[in-house]
C-alpha cells in the first residue's frame, strides 16, 4: 500500500514479551467469546480475529485482561482501546484517536475505442462505493488493516471487474489522504480473434473480404481478461456488427447481420450476414456414384419483393452449365419463408429446355457446420433431395438422390466461389 511496515516485527516482538510476562499476573477466567466494536465496522471481523488468537494465547494463570489491554494497543495503531467485560467475556472498543479526510481516485488502465468505454462505464461508482470504506479510518490503521481493507475492496471490484486485479496507493497532501487505485488485466487473456462470416446472398469473395476485415475490427479486445470479455458479450457482439454494418459489401446491399460471439483466449466470431433484398450464389458442383452426372457451375440471383409488395417473396433465377455435354438449364422460379430467418421455405420453379414445373421446399438454418435439406419434385420425373453438411464457407458436402438416373443415390459436393 505504499507505507513502512517495519513497526510490524516491532509489534510481534513486544507481543510475545508481553504474553510471557502475563504468566506471572494474578489469575483470572472468562466463559463467553471476545467481542469487538470498531469504527468502521468492517474491521471488526479482521480485529476479532487478530485479538481471539492473542486471548488465547494468554495463560489461565495471567491477567488476562489488562494483558490484553496492553497488546490491543501496541496491534491497533490509530486506535483509542477501550476494554470492559460483557456477557462473561471481553467487549473491545476501538475508536479512531484522529478523523482524517479521504478521497478516492481511479487510475483507469489505457484502452482502445469501445473497451475503453466498457470500462468506464464498469467503474461508473466505484469511488462512491469505495469511499464508505474509509470513513472514519485513521491512516495509521493501514499498517495493520492494510489487509481487510484490500480484501472489502477486491470483493467490490471482482463484481465489477472480473478478470482484472488492482493496486492500491496512498498519497497525502496536507490534511487529506488520496487512496488511488490502479488496475491491470489478469490471465486468461483474449490473445487472438477468429471470424467466419457466412451468407446465403452474398458471394463468398465478399464473405472472406469481410472475415479478413473483421480481424482488425475486433482488436480493441486483444489482450485483455476473457472473463471481462465475457461479462462484455452482448458489446463485444455489438461492436462487431455495426464494424461489419460499415462495410460496403454489407451497406450497399442492405445485409442484415448476426453475431454470434464466443469468448476465448482464442475467440471465436460467427457472422450470418444476408440481404433482404438481393441474393448472388456462384457454386461448383461434382458428383460421385451416379452415373451421367458431370461437374456444374452455378450461378443463382434473387430479388425479394417484399419492398415493393410488403409480401416475403424471392424471385429467382439459375443457370447451371454442365461440362458434360455443355447444356445448359435455365431455372426461374419463387420460394417464400414459412418460419423465421427462412429456415423452412417452399416455392416452385420452371426449367427449360423442357419446361416442366418443380415444386420445392428447404430446410435450412444458413449457418456453417450445420445440416440441411433440400427437395423437388415433378409429375413426370420424380423426386430429387439433398441431406448435406455445411463444412465451412466454402464446402458442403451431400447425400444426394435423383430419380431419373439409374444410380439414384450418391455424393454430392460443392464448392461456393
Amino acid at each position: 500500500m505504499g507505507l513502512a511496515r517495519c513497526s510490524k516485527l516491532y509489534k510481534r516482538a513486544a507481543l510475545a514479551v508481553l504474553l510471557a510476562a502475563a504468566l506471572f499476573l494474578p489469575q483470572s477466567s472468562f466463559a463467553g467469546e471476545l467481542a469487538v466494536s470498531a469504527r468502521p465496522s468492517w474491521l471488526e471481523p479482521h480485529a476479532r480475529r487478530a485479538l481471539t488468537v492473542v486471548w488465547e494465547k494468554i495463560p489461565p494463570l495471567a491477567a488476562r485482561l489488562d494483558t490484553l489491554s496492553i497488546v490491543a494497543k501496541q496491534l491497533f495503531e490509530g486506535y483509542d482501546v477501550n476494554i470492559r467485560i460483557a456477557d462473561a467475556a471481553p467487549f473491545v472498543t476501538l475508536t479512531p484517536l484522529t478523523r482524517d479526510e479521504w478521497r478516492v481516485s481511479l487510475s483507469e488502465p489505457s484502452l482502445r475505442e469501445d473497451a475503453s468505454e466498457w470500462f468506464s462505464r464498469d467503474v461508473e461508482g466505484l469511488s462512491e462505493e469505495i469511499a464508505p470504506l474509509l470513513k472514519d479510518l485513521p491512516i495509521d490503521a493501514l499498517s495493520w488493516a492494510d489487509s481487510a481493507l484490500n480484501e472489502r475492496i477486491a470483493q467490490i471490484i471482482e463484481r465489477r471487474l472480473p478478470g482484472w486485479s488492482f493496486s492500491l496507493v496512498v498519497r497525502i497532501n496536507g490534511d487529506s489522504q488520496t487512496l488511488q487505485v490502479s488496475f491491470r488485466a489478469e490471465q486468461p487473456l483474449v490473445l487472438a480473434v477468429t471470424p467466419s462470416i457466412f451468407s446465403s446472398t452474398l458471394p463468398v469473395m465478399f464473405q472472406s473480404d469481410l472475415a479478413a476485415k473483421l480481424i482488425p475490427g475486433m482488436s480493441p479486445i486483444i489482450g485483455l481478461p476473457v472473463a471481462w470479455i465475457a461479462k462484455h458479450k452482448d458489446d463485444a457482439e455489438k461492436m462487431a456488427r455495426e464494424f461489419l454494418e460499415d462495410r460496403n459489401a454489407v451497406s450497399n446491399t442492405r445485409s442484415m447481420v448476426e453475431i454470434t460471439f464466443t469468448p476465448h483466449q482464442i475467440s471465436e466470431v460467427d457472422a450470418l450476414v444476408n440481404s433482404p433484398r438481393f441474393s448472388l450464389q456462384i457454386s461448383l458442383a461434382g458428383y460421385a456414384g451416379i452415373k451421367g452426372r458431370y461437374p456444374e457451375l452455378g450461378v443463382m440471383a434473387g430479388l425479394n419483393t417484399n419492398r415493393w409488395t410488403g409480401v416475403d417473396l424471392e424471385i429467382y433465377n439459375e443457370l447451371v452449365i454442365d461440362a458434360g455435354e455443355f447444356g445448359l438449364t435455365d431455372r426461374l422460379g419463387f420460394r417464400f419463408p414459412l418460419l423465421a430467418r427462412g429456415a423452412l421455405r417452399i416455392g416452385a420453379e420452371v426449367e427449360w429446355p423442357d419446361g416442366e414445373i418443380w415444386y420445392r421446399a428447404w430446410i435450412d438454418t444458413n449457418r456453417m457446420k450445420r445440416p440441411y435439406l433440400w427437395w423437388r419434385w415433378n409429375h413426370d420425373q420424380g423426386h430429387g433431395a439433398s441431406i448435406g453438411y455445411r463444412l465451412n464457407e466454402h464446402i458442403s458436402v451431400e447425400i444426394h438422390y435423383d430419380a431419373r438416373y439409374k444410380n439414384k443415390i450418391g455424393l454430392r459436393g460443392i464448392l461456393l466461389l
